[in-house]
């Protein structure tokens, strides 16, 4: 039975993984050259039409709701994750993606997070997790660029697939309204399941938007 659900997690954590570089990919799409899961640094690379990148890792959390056990650990790693992968790349952003509405385990972050979705600076970021932050970045012989750091979050919970994919969908639709034509009932959905589909494939590829 605990085989059964660290599998169970470790599927759920890639599903949030790809549909974390849809999120991405969306947000970006106007600079957009690939989109790349597992690459040479990052859960999620994001290459831009300037030659830069967006390094994104994603944390995800089973119960995000209620679950903040791991959330420093991770906030940790992905910090360490980041740090390194930006010496070897140039970056315009550093992000940790996430579900978790509390991913400082803290009642300030709680109170920022906890709305969903949410994107903040670490300028942003309140006094107590700014201090998280710059402690665990102490214990890194070459930090990231703090000015690059972003914390982003997006509901992703639940077995029902409506409620878990409800944010991602969103973000699909109002790309295809704001192409302004005359599509098809469904193609939302569509784009949804092949942009899942082959990043999930071609996770160590890069993966163009158009051809």
């Amino acid at each position: 039975m605990p085989k059964n659900r660290r599998a169970n997690a470790t599927l759920f954590g890639f599903d949030f993984q790809r549909n974390a570089a849809i999120v991405l990919m969306l947000e970006n799409i106007k600079e957009l050259k690939s989109v790349r899961l597992e690459g040479n640094e990052e859960d999620i690379e994001i290459s831009l039409n300037d030659g830069q990148k967006i390094l994104a890792q994603a944390k995800a959390v089973e119960a995000s709701s209620k679950d903040f056990s791991h959330v420093r650990e991770n906030l940790k790693k992905a910090l360490l994750t980041l740090s390194e992968g930006s010496e070897r790349v140039s970056a315009r952003q550093l992000i940790l993606i996430t579900n978790s509405t509390n991913p400082f385990k803290e009642p300030d972050s709680r109170n920022v997070f906890g709305g969903f979705p949410s994107r903040r600076k670490f300028e942003d970021l309140p006094r107590s997790s700014k201090d998280l932050v710059q402690n665990y970045l102490k214990q890194i012989k070459r930090p990231l660029d703090l000015s690059k750091f972003i914390v982003q979050t997006f509901p992703f919970e639940t077995d029902d697939e409506t409620e878990r994919y409800k944010f991602v969908m969103q973000k699909v639709n109002d790309f295809i309204g704001a192409l302004n034509g005359n599509f098809t009932y469904g193609l939302g959905k569509w784009l949804f399941d092949v942009w899942n589909e082959n990043v999930f494939i071609n996770g160590t590829k890069r993966i163009r938007l158009f051809s």
